[in-house]
């Protein structure tokens, strides 16, 4: 567990890490999709279960509990965007 409120989960594989907020259960997809889009990344599938992202260092899945999965095998990227994440994407949830 960290001190950011979340955990850090690798995923098996180990090609993938799963972001899970402490407190968080339920997320606006709309809201949270809109605030990473504006970051740069680009929105390569939106439904109603998952919203899906490709960046520079990873692809990204947002999923309507607030959980995210980070695709990419480095630890510190995984690390870097679950605190975007938490900051600023759920900022206010």
């Amino acid at each position: 567990m960290s001190r950011d409120e979340f955990l850090l989960e690798m995923c098996s594989g180990r090609a993938a890490w799963t972001v899970v907020p402490e407190r968080i259960d339920n997320i606006d997809l709309d809201i949270v999709s809109a605030r990473i889009e504006a970051e740069g990344w680009n929105c390569t599938l939106r439904n109603r279960l998952c919203c899906t992202f490709s960046g520079e260092l990873a692809d990204i899945t947002l999923y309507p509990s607030g959980k995210l999965l980070v695709k990419s095998g480095d630890r510190e990227v995984a690390a870097s965007i679950a605190k975007q994440h938490m900051h600023v994407w759920l900022a206010e949830f």
